[in-house]
């Protein structure tokens, strides 16, 4: 599709905005306690590979309400002039996005966060209704942050203005019951809003890119469509925006706000796009936009005027510059999982990317061949998961000459059962991307070759590595008990995930029981797979949350609600799995005492284990005197980001030793 639309510059208050690509703030955990050389080169990276706009992650513009980047500190205009100086020469626009959490975040000393009343918020924190002294003072800090950010070059500001924030609160009649001139009617409700732009407008000057980020919430009786329209309405006619940067959701609905691939791209334009049909001034809209023909259908169709694409750039930096030489066959595919970024900073305080390992260490991004140490070695890769995939091709574009010898008629893995599973299929866009990867880059793939260690000399490797992965477990183990041994009447059904999902017969089954000692997506896509089949389904497990490893992607809440609102979805936590019958279960809860038991019906049972990794081959080629990597599930079963992250490491290890 031509993209004449997507590569059109766009004027925003006199900056010029190269073309239609954005990418909304989205915080990254690089700028611990300020902005430094990693949060530099990931934004710098972007620039490179051809973004127009990016805004900066939320910057707290005052103590009383703490976040990752602060912008009151006096430092960070130097910081923020190394930004620019390396983000300038490729043309990128930087805007950064000022923020209060109101009562959702601490204090940065730890105490009670200033808020609009004492109502709690989502968390259960009790904020410190702000006097109006207090407000004329966080106005204040907004007008200073704007005037630190003109200082160091940064060019335009965004007032976050939704997500339920400080400004939502103020917003919303739940959150703002103020008896004073900030609470009760509209225009009150909108006061601080009006008076903050107002006041940064005066202190930036009239050239100065000023502009909101507005949305509404899934909340009943929150911040809807229609206040969000007379918000844009008003802060049109008194001229105090220049763009108007729209979103969904809030901590009511986390999960709407990045939405995961069970979602369609454009899922937020019935909601963002009403609202800005009312606005005249520049409008950018998200939702989970991958590819630059989606934009340009967005912009044919005049909803908005800039899209952001956020996650599919954390996924390839280059997916601009890719797509407009003509290659957007090469852009790595973001699988919105949220496994990395979301999870990432859930985890551990850091953006990732389940697909792309170099986020957060862009100095190692590869975008093209890339410069070894020593000769180019001939490399044996045994395995083509995800993990023997990314290392081939990795170890390819620095020149190696590299074999994949998978046992299976295809390559993926894992990944090839899991795609197969409800509203999991964009998994597996990865897997055909290293497959072309491979393809393109020369490696050679030989498919139904099952390689055991007396053949692995045969190949003349300078290096091995073993990917052979790991398979379901036998039997039933559970984690919470491990001594307990699951008494099974020799009639029962008891199968495993690989089982089920490569074709076992169901026929006759009208009710199942998973029991899920994980907690993750294999649990979960087990389940759905049979309710999509018609069957009750009663999911046992141990752990105290429901599917823990899944809630750090905020997707464990669309799948309790379509577990539900079947109907035939029973939920059982901190139980045990006592005896399997032939159509019946045993359990009971982990403290109860003996004689507790609870009888479920199940016509088939499917424990979910962590998996065995298969190591026999590397063992033995071991053992033999061999040298070789292991990777990946093979090494210890976890997730698709550490199988792509190891694969990458090795081959980078082996081109600069």
């Amino acid at each position: 599709m031509p993209l004449k639309h997507a590569l059109a510059p766009i004027a925003i208050n006199g900056i010029t905005v190269p073309n239609r690509i954005a990418r909304a703030a989205h915080e990254t955990g690089f700028a611990k306690p300020d902005i430094n050389d990693g949060f530099i080169e990931y934004h710098a990276a972007r620039a490179r590979g051809g973004c127009g706009l990016t805004i900066l992650e939320a910057a707290g513009v005052h103590p009383s309400s703490d976040i990752d980047l602060r912008i009151y500190g006096p430092t960070i205009v130097d910081g923020y002039r190394r930004l620019m100086d390396a983000v300038n020469p490729y043309g990128m626009i930087v805007f950064q996005q000022l923020w209060h959490g109101g009562n959702l975040y601490p204090a940065a000393n730890g105490g009670p966060p200033w808020a609009v009343s004492d109502i709690p918020a989502f968390t259960g924190v009790v904020g410190h209704p702000m006097s109006l002294a207090d407000i004329a003072e966080l106005k204040a800090a907004f007008v200073n942050a704007a005037r630190l950010c003109q200082q160091g070059g940064v060019h335009g500001v965004e007032i976050h203005g939704c997500h339920g924030y400080i400004i939502h609160q103020f917003l919303s009649p739940i959150y703002n019951n103020r008896t004073d001139a900030y609470g009760g009617s509209f225009e009150n409700r909108t006061r601080f809003l009006t008076e903050t732009l107002s006041e940064i407008r005066q202190a930036v000057g009239k050239d100065y890119p000023v502009g909101v980020r507005l949305g509404a919430s899934d909340l009943p009786g929150g911040i809807d469509v229609e206040i969000n329209k007379q918000v844009v309405r008003l802060l049109e006619s008194e001229k105090l925006i220049d763009f108007l940067d729209l979103s969904v959701g809030d901590y009511y609905r986390m999960e709407t706000m990045v939405g995961t691939m069970h979602v369609p791209a454009r899922y937020e334009l019935p909601t963002t796009g009403e609202i800005a049909s009312v606005a005249t001034v520049p409008r950018i809209v998200t939702g989970r936009f991958r590819a630059l023909d989606e934009v340009e259908g967005v912009l044919r169709d005049g909803i908005a005027d800039i899209v952001s694409l956020t996650r599919a750039q954390i996924a390839d930096p280059d997916l601009v510059a890719k797509s407009v030489a003509g290659r957007p066959d090469q852009v790595r595919p973001c699988i919105a999982c949220n496994q990395g970024c979301i999870g990432g900073l859930q985890r551990t305080g850091k953006l990732g990317c389940a697909v792309n390992s170099t986020v957060g260490r862009e100095m190692l991004h590869i975008g093209g061949p890339a410069s070894r140490n020593g000769p180019a070695k001939r490399i044996l890769v045994v395995g083509g998961g995800p993990a023997g995939m990314e290392a081939a091709r990795v170890a390819a574009l620095y020149g190696h000459s590299v074999i994949l010898a998978e046992a299976q008629p295809n390559l993926g893995g894992t990944i090839n059962l899991a795609r197969r599973m409800p509203n999991l299929r964009p998994i597996g866009d990865i897997i055909f991307w290293l497959e072309a990867e491979l393809y393109r880059l020369g490696v050679e793939v030989r498919l139904n070759s099952y390689v055991d260690a007396d053949e692995i000399a045969g190949f003349g490797a300078d290096e091995v590595i073993v990917a052979t992965g790991a398979l379901p477990r036998e039997g039933i183990f559970q984690l919470a008990k491990p001594s307990l041994t699951a008494d099974v009447d020799l009639a029962a059904r008891v199968i495993t995930p690989h089982d089920l999902v490569t074709g076992y017969d169901l026929d006759g089954c009208r009710s199942a029981l998973v029991l899920d000692t994980v907690g993750g997506f294999e649990g979960l896509s087990i389940t759905e797979h049979l309710l999509t089949q018609g069957l009750r389904v009663t999911y046992v497990s141990q752990l105290k949350t429901f599917a823990p490893q899944v809630q750090v992607t905020f997707r464990e809440i669309p799948y309790l609600e379509r577990f539900l609102q079947t109907g035939r979805f029973h939920l059982f936590l901190r139980h045990q799995l006592n005896s399997v019958g032939s159509d019946h279960c045993v359990i009971q809860p982990l403290q109860g005492a003996p004689g507790q038991g609870l009888r479920v019906d199940a016509d088939v049972t499917v424990p979910v284990m962590p998996n065995k990794p298969v190591r026999d081959m590397y063992d033995a080629y071991r053992a033999s005197g061999g040298k070789a990597h292991l990777i990946g599930d093979a090494s210890s079963p976890r997730d698709l980001q550490i199988a792509i992250a190891e694969g990458s490491e090795v081959a980078r290890q082996l081109s600069n030793c």
